[in-house]
């Protein structure tokens, strides 16, 4: 039943009625209020009927003052109580032959509103009454609210927001709050129950109990998002069978999720708890109720199917309901939610497993594309591992009982191991691919660079480098990322940047004195790795190219060198180095991963503020070499330099004696790098390096021959 008026309509309707008895030309009609609940609706009243309104401030008797003619209203804000007041006061007496006296409350009010020829009305205003001030002001403070609005309430919402303290929907309510702070004597009990039932909760008949109440309406509410999901009604007893209308209706508890603030709350009562665990075990396809995102029982069977397929090798099924999974849970609840975090890892679990599975089925006579491919590459395998790692354990926030606590972490280090084996055998086919001859030989090179942008580095335009050192083609593409994010963010009259990737080859060995040395000013065949005295070294026109003599070469092309945010960007040539990424690495640091990834985000939004401010025409993303980063549980086997070697790092030896017998992969001239002019033996395999004093152990290292180290992703960043 439906609010015929709002209360301000009903108290003009009810001033008009009681001008239209009086018999005086000038009528009066003296409303006395309980609570002054209703003085702003009485103005708004007396307002739209172009009536005189006083107020009584302190006491009836200032009505008296000021007369003035014509239909009038006098409001007084509390309630005559000639029983409470010394002798029997008749005040006002001829208010009967000049108007009229009104004794209405806004509960009363409120039953004109709905009609007071309705009986359901009266039971209404026997539901509001309350003799408790503080309970009787809250209901007051409802029922002006939902009766002075837009919107006309029904007798069954007032009826729930009185006793819910301001819910609307009685199943939300307690779907959401449990009892709440309602009161729990035998009256709001049975309102509660009567309400559930009228909504169709027959689960609550016969409750007494507010704890049964709340258990059973929440059984209720599980059963119907089940039910709705595609469970057959049958498998639950009658009383749960909740009738849908069809995929376009919203169970109870969706609906309750959508619009609460305090989703990861609703979680641990809706997923943590089993409530339909006879029912699930009966259902034949549990995936197909995917979408409910409820019941500990239905959650835990999930995983237990998906870990079952995980170990049969089905990873795209994985990867699919997985997906699935995680999209539930972050749609209904939110992302910092545990279940739907530890279902986002097993998406990169399963999308791991199945690159780790799969990466040897393409052709492989071309090493670098097979890596280095935008799209099938397994550069990608790289980036997962790193993620997988970042993403850390999101299943100790789970109960102990899920069983993605006992499975979860052991597939984690499962695929660290496969991992380890992958960048073995990646070493072994790089080594045949060497050993075939002439490797690399239509690839860009880094110390090609100068000559190859030459039009973009020397047009006159406004250019900047940004030379990061270690930035592993993965990251690199993760930076790119962050930077067509960023200058998608930027105004409609901003200039417009593209941003594109380039593969490139570092200089062998993959260290940082050769990869530096390559990214500088002058021709092509002016560079060479060659041995002088024992030592290799990088070489522009025969000398050795140290840092001083790489920020010369710099400043003779007309570049500004910094290493400074904040310095040196007035220059229209500006050089940026930045070597924090190896600096990272190579000490060590505890949740390096993160740190990398971390890292990756500030350099897009420094680089691409840079971009914006600086009015670029073109700038260009460089960097030095790439990264192996073994996982923790492994330690690469230190290996003897051998007595040719005159020079050598973690991963590689040189030497005049040095041969195909010295360990690791020969380059010599047959190599046909174009730059390398001495013997190099560099290693290809990730768990062995060679002994060097300084050097510990560490899982982060650089210098050798597999693609991680050497193959390169340059970005260029070009304006209009």
């Amino acid at each position: 039943m439906q609010a015929m008026h709002s209360l301000p309509d009903a108290a003009k309707d009810t001033i008009r009625r009681e001008f239209d008895r009086a018999e005086s030309d000038d009528p009066i009609v003296l409303w006395w209020d309980d609570g002054n609940y209703l003085e702003d609706i009485i103005q708004q009243a007396c307002a739209d009927l172009g009536v005189h309104l006083k107020i009584a401030e302190e006491t009836p008797l200032e009505l008296r003052a000021d007369p003035v003619g014509g239909e009038q209203v006098w409001y007084v804000p509390h309630l005559k109580a000639p029983e409470s007041a010394d002798g029997d006061y008749d005040w006002f007496r001829d208010v009967e032959h000049t108007g009229s006296e009104v004794a209405l409350s806004i509960e009363d009010l409120t039953v004109r509103a709905f009609g007071s020829d309705k009986l359901q009305a009266w039971e209404l205003k026997t539901a509001t009454e309350a003799d408790d001030p503080e309970k009787r002001r809250e209901i007051a403070r409802i029922l002006h609210d939902q009766l002075t609005g837009g919107q006309r309430p029904t007798l069954e919402q007032l009826r729930t927001q009185i006793v819910t303290g301001g819910y609307t929907d009685p199943i939300a309510f307690i779907l959401e709050n449990g009892w709440a702070d309602i009161e729990d004597d035998r009256q709001t009990v049975q309102q509660m129950t009567d309400l559930l039932t009228g909504e169709g909760v027959d689960a609550v008949a016969g409750e007494t109990d507010p704890n049964g109440i709340i258990t059973q309406t929440r059984r209720w509410a599980v059963a119907e998002w089940l039910i709705h999901a595609g469970a057959d009604p049958d498998l639950f007893p009658s009383e749960f069978r909740a009738e849908t209308a069809g995929s376009w209706d919203l169970p109870s508890l969706k609906s309750v999720l959508n619009k609460t603030g305090r989703p990861e709350r609703i979680a641990e009562d809706y997923l943590a708890n089993d409530v339909w665990p006879e029912v699930v075990d009966r259902i034949d396809d549990a995936w197909a109720l995917v979408d409910c995102a409820v019941d500990a029982a239905l959650e835990r069977r999930l995983w237990d199917e998906w870990h079952a397929d995980f170990e049969a090798g089905d990873y795209v099924t994985c990867l699919d309901r997985a997906d699935q999974r995680h999209d539930t849970l972050l749609t209904e609840y939110d992302a910092e939610n545990g279940w739907a975090q530890t279902w986002e890892q097993a998406t990169e679990v399963a999308r791991l497993a199945h690159r780790l599975d799969t990466w040897d089925e393409r052709a492989a006579d071309d090493v670098v594309s097979l890596y280095a491919d935008e799209d099938e590459g397994t550069w990608q395998i790289d980036n997962a591992v790193l993620n997988l790692v970042v993403s850390g354990e999101p299943e100790t926030d789970l109960p102990a009982d899920h069983p993605a606590t006992e499975t979860l972490d052991g597939l984690r280090v499962q695929l660290q191991s496969e991992y380890v084996e992958y960048l073995e055998e990646l070493g072994d086919l790089v080594s045949e691919t060497v050993e075939a001859g002439a490797p690399f030989v239509d690839d860009d090179h880094a110390y090609q660079f100068f000559t190859k942008e030459s039009d973009g580095l020397e047009s006159g335009q406004t250019v900047a480098l940004f030379v990061i050192d270690a930035l592993r083609l993965d990251l690199a593409r993760r930076l790119a990322d962050e930077l067509r994010e960023y200058v998608a963010t930027l105004p409609a009259d901003a200039p417009e940047f593209a941003i594109e990737e380039s593969v490139w080859l570092g200089t062998l060995p993959s260290e940082t004195e050769f990869g530096k040395a390559a990214l500088t000013p002058g021709e092509v065949q002016m560079f060479d790795v060659s041995l002088v005295d024992g030592d290799l070294q990088p070489l522009r026109n025969n000398r050795r190219v140290t840092t001083n003599r790489r920020e010369s070469l710099l400043d003779g092309d007309g570049w500004t060198v910094t290493r400074e945010e904040d310095d040196g960007w007035q220059s229209t040539r500006v050089a940026y180095y930045k070597n924090d990424l190896d600096n990272i690495g190579e000490k060590e640091l505890s949740d390096l991963e993160e740190l990398l990834a971390r890292r990756v985000e500030t350099l897009g939004e420094f680089i691409g503020e840079k971009i914006d401010q600086g009015e670029w025409d073109q700038a260009y993303i460089l960097t030095d070499h790439g990264f192996v980063l073994l996982p923790h549980q492994f330690t690469p086997e230190r290996i003897d330099r051998p007595a040719e070697a005159t020079d050598s790092s973690r991963r590689w030896i040189a030497g005049e004696d040095v041969d195909e017998d010295s360990p690791g992969i020969l380059l010599d001239s047959s190599s046909r790098l174009g730059y390398l002019d001495a013997n190099v033996s560099v290693l290809a395999n990730p768990l062995k390096r060679f002994r060097k004093q300084g050097l510990g152990d560490a899982r982060f290292y650089h210098g050798g021959l597999l693609p991680q180290e050497f193959v390169l992703n340059f970005i260029s960043i070009t304006q209009g």
